[in-house]
């Protein structure tokens, strides 16, 4: 069974595939370059060849969809929200679920689920990333911005490169830090030997970019510590680079941790708090995600074996 959808074009778009995936909301986007590449769009009565094709106001464009083919996407899961308003989202993002499509990521993402629950956030100009603010590593949990138009991106991004933000982080680490509190502070740049993994290093690099973190122990077992994490600087990996650069790795961590001895089956390591002023009303917004139960369970198990 074949149906036709027809779409009047209001305004200008510099990609057709990036309309289309915009307006059909249950199709994916490699399922709608399918969809170009075997002839089933016209624009303007002609044969859509190219989907990077510019196209205008009034232009009218033709999907011919074959119903048996297409997958209709529905989320696997909720979003848990914490906070929402007119303009933000902040969820409690869980630990394996990546926040947005990388090269080759097939797997469900936060921003699927978040653009299935809001498709106008499809109208924004980043169509890769559209309402997403910052990001957390995949198997990081916690505290998580997304914003529900394009004024709230730009004004939230503004507020995370000038600083404005303040982060808490909170993480099981291996052994006893050799101090109680403190400040790293120490330049990162991406390894030379494993490009998925970043490093501290010297002023000689070209490549290095500031990285400030303040730590203090919560409390110390015997073979772990619990640590509170602020960090003043953004930098991809920054809180478990700068740990394990001390030899206190974060429990569960494969990239920077010792792969043989896997402490945890996840990172043990959690965006717990995050503060800033609203940029639409002047409040002072906290928002808060409880460690999760895994983490908390690991602690008292550290609490019996004293």
């Amino acid at each position: 069974m074949k149906k036709k959808l027809t779409f009047s074009v209001k305004e200008y778009w510099e990609r057709i595939d990036h309309y289309l995936t915009a307006v059909l909301q249950s199709l994916s986007r490699s399922r709608i370059e399918k969809l170009i590449k075997n002839r089933q769009v016209t624009l303007n009565g002609a044969v859509l060849l190219r989907k990077s094709q510019e196209i205008f106001p009034g232009d009218r464009i033709v999907v011919e969809i074959i119903s048996e083919e297409q997958s209709v996407y529905a989320p696997s899961r909720p979003l848990q929200k914490l906070f929402e308003d007119e303009w933000l989202l902040v969820i409690d993002k869980p630990s394996g679920l990546t926040v947005h499509p990388g090269a080759g990521e097939k797997q469900e993402t936060v921003l699927d689920i978040f653009r299935f629950h809001y498709p106008q956030i499809s109208a924004m100009a980043d169509q890769e990333r559209p309402g997403i603010v910052h990001r957390l590593d995949k198997d990081t949990s916690g505290v998580l911005i997304l914003a529900k138009s394009e004024e709230a991106l730009e004004r939230m991004q503004e507020l995370f490169q000038e600083r404005e933000m303040q982060k808490t982080y909170l993480a099981l680490v291996k052994g006893r830090l050799r101090f109680l509190n403190g400040t790293i502070d120490l330049p990162l740049g991406r390894s030379l030997k494993h490009r998925a993994r970043f490093e501290v290093v010297g002023e000689d690099r070209e490549d290095r970019r500031d990285a400030v973190t303040d730590f203090s122990v919560i409390r110390a077992f015997e073979k772990f510590s619990y640590v509170r994490l602020m960090p003043h600087t953004g930098r991809t990996h920054q809180l478990r680079v700068h740990l394990a650069h001390f030899g206190n790795p974060v429990l569960g961590d494969i990239l920077y941790g010792n792969r043989k001895q896997l402490e945890l089956p996840r990172l043990a390591l959690h965006a717990y708090q995050i503060e800033f002023v609203h940029p639409f009303t002047g409040n002072g917004i906290r928002v808060t995600s409880p460690l999760p139960a895994d983490l908390r369970r690991y602690i008292m198990d550290g609490f019996k074996a004293r």
